[in-house]
Parts: structure tokens; C-alpha cells; sequence
């Protein structure tokens, strides 16, 4: 094997290893209309995120109405910390319309993060 064999197989190694960056939009967010409680989910839901990650949201997963984005309403959870990844980790709370887990919210990026595949997301509301 040549020099420049070597190189191009390292060089391809090191690409096909690297995770892309996380794809986001500056999102605006807007304050529930009023207070809704908690909301939980109703069955585990499993996901795979753009960068090729995999990620899984538990049943019974505790979550409270932060607010909502264009794109849907954006949960907190309560009792855990949620991350999605790409070439860095980034904190996430799902956005959610229409029973469907459309993406999420980075908090410190104030940015929307579009999943390209919706997932189902059942919940259900719990007073606290």
C-alpha cells in the first residue's frame, strides 16, 4: 500500500466518524396561554435524530408546558435532562404538535432542531 492509499483511507475514517452538526433555526417562544400542569408520556418513544443518533423517550416520562414555537408546543421535562447530539450535545425538550414529536427546542441556543421523521408522541395531562 502507498502513502496516498494510507492517507485516503485515514482521511475517509476520520470523515465517516464525524457526527454533523445538530441543523437549527432561531426559534421564538411564546408563554403557554395558561397554566396546563404536567404531562406524561403514555408509551416509550424511540427516535433517530438527523445526525444519526438514537435517542428513546421513556413511558411515564414527566414533562410541564414551558410554551410553544411555531412549530409546536415545548415541553420541559421535569426530572430528568434531555440531549441531543450532533457534533456537540445540546440540552433538548421535545416539540410536540398534533400528538407528534416534531423536533426540539434548544434552550441555550433559543433554536428550533427539526426532526426529518415525526415520531408518535401519546400523552396524557396529570394535575401535580
Amino acid at each position: 500500500m502507498n502513502v496516498l492509499s494510507v492517507a485516503c483511507l485515514c482521511a475517509a475514517a476520520c470523515l465517516s466518524g464525524c457526527a454533523g452538526e445538530v441543523i437549527r433555526h432561531p426559534a421564538e417562544m411564546s408563554a403557554p396561554a395558561a397554566l396546563s400542569g404536567l404531562v406524561v408520556t403514555t408509551q416509550a418513544t424511540s427516535f433517530t435524530l438527523d445526525s444519526g443518533y438514537s435517542r428513546a423517550i421513556d413511558q411515564g416520562t414527566e414533562f410541564v408546558e414551558l410554551g410553544s414555537i411555531k412549530e409546536g408546543r415545548v415541553l420541559k421535562p421535569t426530572k430528568t435532562t434531555f440531549t441531543i447530539e450532533g457534533a456537540h450535545m445540546h440540552e433538548a425538550y421535545p416539540v410536540v404538535r398534533d400528538g407528534r414529536l416534531v423536533g426540539f427546542y434548544l434552550p441555550v441556543e433559543k433554536a428550533f432542531a427539526p426532526l426529518s421523521n415525526a415520531a408518535s408522541f401519546p400523552t396524557q395531562k396529570r394535575n401535580p
